[in-house]
């Protein structure tokens, strides 16, 4: 199958506040290669609020981030509307640089064909300072959702989670082909790409982080999935200085869309070499002066973005100021970096971007209605504290923009079953049980007294709006009915209780588990203070657990958890996003021992039952189909199959989400797809963000 540009016109979808357009390309032979191109694409209180923005207005939070001079330095356009930039213009802050004989010329730093990015509303001015905030150093997601999103491929800026990669484009990669078989796939550099220290991109940074990094077993012991078909990973073959193919033994159809999600390709192997044991005959040393346990925990750390700010990128922004280095992480602008608006300007227009650390939601949400923020959507934006937002907003000079939702459940508790103490593991495993709790649970209280009557009652499954709803698996169990519940309880074996009226389990002890949960959003620990209420009554003692987000994510990789709550994907993205109806990852945590079978083809973990090996077979067959028609079809039988087995319990399906932007803010969507899937809202290309004067 061939792809090409279309030569009249580039077709354009609604962006928002203006016509995002993007080249899409057509198919041909459906027997014939296909080739793509890209170019272009707990409720606060108003009382505590008002004492919040005060004590931040006193201290002068953001007083020092904000008192820098940043601000526009072209003119305005002939509207009036936005300043606009010098025809094949960059940063005046660069220009100083090549000016003194610091940086080579523009011209010198771009690739032969930069990526050109279409801007939402307008062409716009450089200059100023994109401010935001994590939610303690745990929250370093946030830094990949905003400004790491550069992989060889990635989605179009109005992606819908459809099947097939129909809303794939190229990125780093300038064009990728694909055999009719589905078996090779091959990607073309862009020629001239300089990292952010300004070496060049070559094949060999693919070689490298092929061969070096993702087939290397001491850093991956099982070679990931997306790599391997036919139960063989994929072997590179070399075409030229910047044409690479992979070929599959068997045909691998996730490739692309698995690629789309951010996956690299190519690291920056002239400076990664020195902390890799193949490359360095003193890395023992180096280990040591730099204060780790081995040459792996050293590798991982110096190729992170947001705790190393010696790392050459492709990013628009580069991190100067890491994680644990002070109160912020900053990141400056890249003067390499690859891709310019329609006029030639080289982007991205912003100078940094400035997360602030703030550990507590409440002085987050505080710092947003003072005005401190530019742009965010994370963290504080909760159904519970949008009124709030609403009435502060003509003082904080910021509005709202659509998150559309594609979650599959806004709450998820999952029970662990591959629990290390046996006694827990039987009363979870069996499914009577979880029916009972489900039923147990009344979910239109919830959603009236914590979610301010937002979100649907559903159990773990895609969306309505989805090809792959499943009404079985949406619907079932979610009659909130008392006796039911106890009846469920009653059958799977627990009917004798202590004197305090708890059920005793297998051990003849009281059934008694923690359900544990990142600290935020608060709205997690309201509800669980209802569910605990809830299961009580039906003779089961839960205690919810919160923890910071860093102790959170290390219990859970470690299976120490009782049972966890998080927000459940897959709503839309049900193919790309399977862990939540089967386990295939580390994310599965209601079987983390299942999924570590499947990931090391039984050589660790558990071996999970007949129905769950049947999906993972299935799932396997999905990754080498290249017909979007026939990964359908296994994708419902996986469903089904999910539907059948009653992992873990859902409460509720969210409506769409809102974030914030400040009015001098450009170039925004008034709408974007939430998801880590496609890195929102780095989807939205932040290179083209402006601030207006």
């Amino acid at each position: 199958m061939k792809r090409h540009l279309r030569d009249d016109p580039a077709r354009s979808r609604p962006g928002g506040s203006g016509e995002q357009a993007v080249e899409y390309m057509e198919r041909t032979d459906t027997s014939a290669p296909r080739r793509r191109r890209g170019i272009g694409h707990g409720v606060l209180g108003a009382r505590r609020v008002r004492t919040l923005v005060a004590a931040l207005a006193a201290t002068s939070l953001f007083a020092a981030a904000c008192s820098s001079g940043d601000g526009v330095d072209e003119g305005t356009s002939e509207d009036g509307d936005a300043p606009a930039a010098e025809l094949g213009g960059e940063a005046p802050t660069l220009a100083e640089r090549v000016e003194a004989g610091d940086l080579p010329a523009a011209e010198e730093r771009l690739p032969v064909e930069p990526l050109v990015v279409e801007p939402v509303e307008s062409i716009g001015a450089y200059g100023g300072t994109w401010e935001t905030a994590l939610n303690g150093p745990g929250d370093d997601e946030w830094i990949v959702r905003t400004i790491g999103y550069e992989g060889l491929l990635r989605w179009v800026p109005d992606w819908t989670g459809a099947p097939g990669d129909d809303e794939i484009i190229p990125n780093i990669a300038e064009s990728y082909e694909v055999s009719g078989d589905g078996t090779e796939y091959t990607f073309t550099l862009r020629e001239g790409m300089k990292w952010s220290d300004g070496e060049p991109v070559t094949v060999d940074d693919a070689v490298f982080a092929y061969e070096e990094i993702t087939l290397n077993t001491d850093l991956f012991p099982a070679t990931p999935a997306q790599y391997v078909s036919g139960g063989e990973p994929a072997t590179l073959r070399v075409e030229d200085d910047h044409t690479f193919t992979f070929v599959f033994a068997e045909p691998n159809g996730m490739f692309l869309q698995q690629f789309a999600e951010g996956v690299a390709g190519v690291v920056p192997a002239h400076y990664l070499r020195q902390f890799h044991a193949d490359h360095n005959d003193d890395i023992d040393a180096l280990v040591s002066e730099e204060g780790f346990g081995n040459w792996v925990e050293l590798f991982e750390y110096k190729r992170e973005i947001h705790s190393n700010a010696d790392l050459p990128v492709l990013n628009p922004w580069v991190v100067t100021q890491a994680l644990g280095d002070g109160s912020s992480v900053v990141a400056e602008r890249n003067p390499y970096y690859w891709k310019t608006d329609p006029e030639g300007n080289q982007l991205p227009y912003l100078d940094r971007v400035r997360y602030q650390i703030l550990d507590d939601e409440q002085v987050m949400l505080a710092s947003a209605l003072q005005g401190d923020f530019d742009l965010h959507a994370r963290t504080f934006n909760t159904p519970v504290n949008k009124p709030v937002l609403a009435e502060g907003r003509e003082d904080g000079d910021f509005d709202f923009f659509s998150l559309g939702s594609t979650l599959a459940s806004e709450l998820v508790i999952m029970l662990n079953l591959t629990h290390q103490d046996e006694a827990l593991r039987d009363v979870f495993s069996g499914k009577d049980f979880r029916i009972g709790l489900s039923h147990a649970i009344d979910r239109q209280e919830i959603i009236d007294t914590v979610f301010q009557r937002q979100g649907d009652s559903s159990q773990v499954a895609p969306r309505p709006a989805s090809p792959f709803y499943n009404e079985q698996l949406a619907t079932q169990y979610t009659e909130y009915d008392v006796d039911l519940a106890n009846q469920f309880l009653d059958d799977a074996g627990y009917d004798e209780r202590d004197s305090d009226g708890y059920r005793l389990g297998p051990d003849g002890e009281r059934i008694s588990f923690l359900v544990s949960h990142a600290s935020v959003p608060s709205e997690t620990a309201d509800a669980l203070d209802l569910i605990s209420d809830y299961w009580a009554e039906v003779g089961i003692e839960m205690r919810p657990d919160p923890m910071d987000r860093s102790l959170f994510e290390e219990r859970r990789r470690a299976n120490e958890l009782d049972a966890a709550v998080w927000k459940a994907g897959g709503g839309l993205d049900v193919v790309q996003n399977p862990y939540w109806y089967l386990p295939v990852s580390d994310r599965s945590d209601y079987a983390q021992l299942w999924a570590e079978w499947h990931q090391t083809g039984g050589e660790s973990g558990d071996e999970p039952p007949e129905p769950t090996q049947r999906q993972l077979d299935l799932y396997g067959q999905l990754h080498e189909e290249p017909d979007a028609g026939e990964q359908q079809r296994l994708m419902e039988e996986i469903l089904q199959i999910a539907a059948d087995e009653f992992y873990h319990i859902g409460v509720l399906q969210p409506i769409d989400g809102y974030g914030i932007v400040k009015s001098e803010f450009r170039n925004v969507p008034e709408s974007m797809p939430e998801s880590f899937r496609v890195r929102t809202p780095a989807l939205t290309n932040p290179e083209q963000y402006f601030k207006s004067s």
